[in-house]
């Protein structure tokens, strides 16, 4: 056994020195392109490093003191749910939305034709005047988040609008982190800080939480020392009033928090991220419920950010900021996905040991960096007794996403050819009477 192992070893050795001495360069690009597919990790990696660096020297933006006197007027906030069919969770929302220690707030809940006692269950809470409740009771049906997000933004008072999901839990302080950008007049969008409530429910779940803390906590923060952050995540994002009147609120669209950060963008308003705010949601538990999402989600972005906004991208007319931040989503999400088939079918055909190679490599690669960058994510947290059990899952990060960038390819190619253009997501009213990119 010992000499069949040695044998083996010794024939990987030739295997690899053949390799370097015999290939061209054109197949050596052939053996780096899974690199360049899987280029989010070094995407991640690089930034992550900075940042540990700038938390080990104590670096601290700058307007602290600016954001300090700014909450110290403690300007008033509507905290917007729109949501439909919540009743097994909306109490325990609104508990957390009431038990956070900010007066000068107020809650409004749109129940958008829900079937089950949502709306029952909410009425309890307004009958005490804690929370003012809106219904749908229209006999056309559920008009969607986004319209249902509009009219309790119309509903309400506040001179900053916090929107939420139904399935969101919150930390105490999170308003006062939530709104504490808002002193920079400038700024018209705040991001939060997502993170999975149900880590450990599966793998899956553990899984997004890994990606969460890279994609969220640590990539916004990369992004707001930048000012490069494109987005804030519909489950939980705060918005100036003046801002929401300026580009109209929210269009029905499958990314709508995607696409009301672009319209923010165009309209000239600074995007920032409050790391500090942190909302822990819901993620899907099982894979195909997962795929479902993803495939939205991915759909959604193709949609919004190339089609819909693609001329955010005019570097000549916006902010040459939004176009880096863009042209690498666009590279790396939508023309390397698609090349990626194309790419096996023919080394499959031009000779599959060398792409079996280069995936390894690839694979090794991705792990190493995935580890090192989660490392500096959950050197940020605030949870680490927590997640730092997915240390566990991190070898494994690559083959996940092996998985969701053949779901990507799916969804691109859907979009692309504008196949099952609409989504269950938004009701068919959204699609008939709104344009379609």
């Amino acid at each position: 056994m010992i000499d069949d192992i040695i044998f083996f070893l010794l024939d990987v050795k030739n295997y690899v020195i053949l390799q370097i001495v015999s290939r061209t360069i054109y197949e050596w690009f052939l053996f780096f392109f899974p690199v360049l597919i899987m280029f989010e990790a070094p995407r991640y990696f690089l930034p992550g490093i900075f940042l540990y660096i700038l938390k080990l020297l104590g670096y601290r933006r700058r307007g602290h003191i600016a954001k300090k006197e700014f909450l110290e007027t403690r300007p008033s906030v509507s905290i917007i749910i729109a949501g439909r069919n919540e009743s097994a969770i909306i109490a325990s929302t609104i508990e957390s939305l009431l038990a956070l220690p900010y007066e000068n707030k107020e809650i409004i809940v749109v129940d958008d034709a829900s079937d089950d006692n949502m709306y029952e269950i909410c009425k309890g809470y307004a009958d005490k005047g804690l929370i003012r409740l809106f219904g749908n009771f229209s006999k056309t049906g559920r008009a969607g988040r986004p319209p249902s997000s509009n009219y309790g933004f119309r509903m309400s008072t506040g001179d900053f609008i916090i929107s939420v999901d139904a399935d969101t839990s919150y930390d105490y302080d999170i308003i006062e982190h939530m709104i504490g950008p808002f002193y920079d007049p400038e700024v018209g969008v705040v991001a939060g800080n997502l993170k999975a409530r149900n880590l450990g429910a599966s793998i899956w779940a553990d899984f997004q939480a890994i990606e969460y803390m890279i994609s969220i906590g640590l990539w916004k923060r990369w992004t707001d020392f930048l000012g490069t952050t494109m987005q804030a995540s519909g489950a939980f994002g705060a918005f100036r009033r003046e801002a929401l009147l300026d580009f109209g609120g929210w269009d029905p669209e499958l990314a709508e928090d995607a696409d009301i950060s672009l319209k923010a963008k165009k309209c000239g308003w600074k995007i920032a991220f409050a790391p500090e705010a942190v909302a822990m949601t819901s993620v899907p538990e099982d894979l195909w419920t997962l795929i479902k999402q993803r495939i939205r989600w991915d759909k959604g972005a193709v949609r919004t950010y190339f089609h819909k906004h693609k001329d955010i991208m005019k570097f000549w007319q916006f902010k040459f900021a939004n176009f880096f931040e863009l042209i690498q989503e666009f590279i790396l999400a939508y023309v390397l996905t698609l090349l990626y088939p194309v790419y096996i079918v023919y080394m499959l055909h031009f000779d599959y040991k060398l792409l079996i190679f280069a995936y390894l490599f690839a694979y090794a690669i991705y792990a190493v960096m995935t580890f090192a960058t989660f490392s500096v994510a959950l050197s940020f947290s605030e949870r680490k007794e927590e997640e730092i059990g997915l240390l566990w899952y991190v070898p494994f990060v690559p083959l996940y996403k092996e998985i969701f960038r053949w779901v990507r390819v799916y969804a691109n190619i859907l979009e692309t050819f504008r196949w099952k253009y609409e989504e269950p997501y938004i009701p068919h009213s959204g699609y008939k009477f709104s344009e379609k990119w």
